[in-house]
């Protein structure tokens, strides 16, 4: 479950450098499609699926946060080289 929460996490994370926030509805939706499935063939109950699911879902929204928050600041960064003022001296 650990494992599982941590590469929700950081595919959250990908996807924040690259997407806008409307690519995490399908991808819940299919998170969705097969968590139940997938539960009863490791022989989980329905609801511990579908809470390993909520889950993974607040695991990929805090990685997408993260990841489009390092892509902001990387380009305020970028930025700040870019377009650096110049140092006015006092004479």
């Amino acid at each position: 479950m650990t494992a599982f929460l941590i590469f929700s996490f950081l595919v959250g994370a990908v996807l924040g450098q690259r997407f806008r926030v409307l690519v995490l509805l399908p991808l819940i939706f299919v998170m969705l499609l097969t968590a139940v499935p997938v539960g009863l063939m490791v022989d989980l109950t329905v609801v511990e699926s579908l809470k390993g699911m909520v889950f993974a879902a607040i695991a990929l929204q805090g990685g997408y946060l993260f990841g489009s928050g390092a892509r902001f600041g990387l380009a305020a960064a970028r930025a700040g080289r870019v377009f650096a003022r110049p140092v006015k001296s006092v004479r």
